[in-house]
């Protein structure tokens, strides 16, 4: 190996070693084991510490020829980059400071535990009593760095704690089952008192002006330059989410047309929802659906589908059904030995008393087809199985949501396009949907240039999908937190399309050769595969 390239080896390995030490919950979800139970050290020191730690690998990084590093290694230096330039970006626009989001991040390594706790019982419990132990510390110190908290943040940190005692009794009816755990009552009150002394002092502080959450013109460019591997400028993004919008909506136009004039896919897909009887066991529709669509995509020879992976479609239990919508998908950790992935269904319908209202609840999963090859075959699942077995170790915590995400929303093209489900609402589903995604481009884009107040794009939302208020505002919630992945979703669908059209059209690789060539790079932007997967 050549001095460079051992050079940028030796980087990588160091990078990865030393940050994965420090950030034990990204190391447990990872499928770290050491790491377990074990909350982050926090603070203003401990974040200056990072940060001069990022600014010294970017350094190093820079000083490495990428002429001198192998195809494989230019995918790693590109995403390793990205990644040190986007936390770095954070921590000095001074993120640490304005976001209120510890809670969320303890809850979260807590419902991970959780989760766990469906097929390994013991080793959750004790990883949650551990957790709760040192969660008091951990926001302790979060709470100390908070400075001026963004007003949206600092609203949803709000509602978070609102729902905290529901989770917390989750947490309860998991560890009343498990032997030896007698300390978690105490363990839960203290909690839940740290949790409420946490959300005081930051409901206290002078909150930052309305819109602190952007990002701005010109980092946002980087990232979609960076992140997204795009070329674009923001005002060709805007334009082409525009073309996009224009285009579905005649395609919805047009699949519309069978069920009579005037009809629009809200009304068409409200209607037979309604009509719709669900099956008597829906766990049971839910696995057959599943596997029928698996066994389809293997006979239609569109994919690989890699050994050594196990999907379990499973129940949500008892004590976490508020925790889910309709259906979720937990993945493998990326060093976990055992790939198995979780496809969870909630059904509701249990817990309601007349036949009217069950029967309500489980037409809420009308259309399941579409979500099962989003989640599951080939989606989600096979996807991060796919990358987690990749041959560079470190490629396998890269992730992009230009895309996993871009990819699900190709599996539901495929759906549509390999008539894997014949069922013609299902075309009116998968383009009603890709409206949606078409219009995020334009809220992420002018939220995080501040061209949208939060209000503004809640009523974007409103105006042109029908949105209800509480769903709009729950979107955009999460749209001020993430910039740049919300317009990932349809920019790596058609990312996707653009490369099937060069390779598979213009060059006649079969459609399975070419997914297959996609899935092999892990998950990083198509666009850099493309420049350095091709011979």
């Amino acid at each position: 190996m050549r001095k460079d390239s051992a050079s940028f080896e030796k980087l990588l390995e160091g990078y990865f070693e030393k940050t994965l030490k420090s950030d034990p919950v990204s190391a447990t979800i990872h499928g770290i084991r050491k790491a377990e139970g074990k909350l982050p050290r926090t603070g203003l020191q401990e974040e200056k510490r990072r940060q001069e730690f990022r600014l010294r690998t970017l350094k190093k990084l820079s000083s490495i020829p990428p002429t001198e590093l192998s195809p494989e290694q230019n995918l790693d230096r590109l995403a390793l980059r990205a990644k040190l330039l986007r936390e770095i970006e954070d921590y000095q626009r001074g993120r640490h400071e304005i976001d209120p989001g510890a809670v969320d991040f303890v809850l979260n390594i807590l419902l991970h535990e959780l989760i766990r706790g469906d097929t390994e019982p013991a080793r959750a419990a004790k990883n949650i009593h551990s957790i709760l132990r040192k969660a008091p510390g951990y926001l302790e110190d979060s709470s100390a760095m908070l400075r001026r908290p963004e007003p949206v943040w600092l609203r949803v940190m709000q509602q978070t704690v609102e729902g905290v005692p529901s989770f917390l009794q989750a947490l309860e009816k998991f560890l009343e089952l498990q032997p030896g755990t007698k300390s978690h009552p105490r363990l839960l009150a203290a909690a839940l008192k740290c949790i409420q002394n946490y959300a005081c002092k930051a409901v206290e502080k002078k909150p930052g002006e309305a819109g602190s959450f952007a990002v701005g013109r010109e980092i946002l460019a980087r990232r979609v330059r960076d992140e997204l591997g795009l070329d674009y400028s923001l005002e060709e993004i805007e334009a082409l989410a525009w073309s996009e919008i224009s285009r579905i909506n005649k395609m919805i136009s047009l699949a519309c047309r069978p069920f009579g004039r005037a009809q629009d896919p809200e009304k068409i897909i409200g209607k037979q929802r309604s009509l719709w009887i669900p099956p008597e066991n829906l766990l049971n529709f839910y696995q057959d659906t599943t596997q029928s669509i698996k066994k389809a995509f293997q006979d239609s020879g569109a994919v690989t589908f890699p050994a050594r992976e196990e999907l379990m479609v499973k129940p949500v239990p008892d004590f976490m059904r508020h925790l889910f919508p309709t259906a979720a998908y937990s993945s493998p950790g990326a060093f976990e030995k055992e790939q198995k992935g979780i496809f969870w269904v909630n059904d509701l319908s249990v817990t309601r008393s007349t036949p009217e209202e069950k029967r309500a609840e489980q037409q809420q999963h009308f259309g399941l087809a579409l979500t099962c090859a989003h989640e599951a075959y080939p989606g989600h699942h096979l996807q991060f199985v796919s990358s987690n077995q990749h041959r560079r170790k470190w490629r396998r915590l890269f992730s992009h949501a230009i895309f996993y995400e871009g990819w699900t929303l190709w599996c539901e093209q495929m759906m549509v396009d390999l008539k894997i489900e014949k069922d013609p609402l299902l075309q009116i589903q998968q383009l009603h949907d890709a409206l949606w995604r078409a219009h995020r481009i334009l809220v992420d884009l002018r939220l995080q240039t501040r061209v949208y107040s939060y209000e503004q794009a809640v009523r974007h939302l409103r105006r042109h999908l029908g949105f209800t208020k509480s769903r709009a505002e729950a979107d955009v919630n999460w749209y001020t937190a993430s910039p740049g992945i919300p317009m990932s979703y349809w920019l790596g669908r058609l990312e996707n399309n653009r490369l099937k059209e060069k390779l598979v059209d213009g060059r006649g690789w079969s459609l399975k050769q070419f997914n297959d060539w996609l899935l092999s790079f892990g998950t990083i932007p198509q666009a850099w595969i493309e420049k350095y997967g091709l011979s």
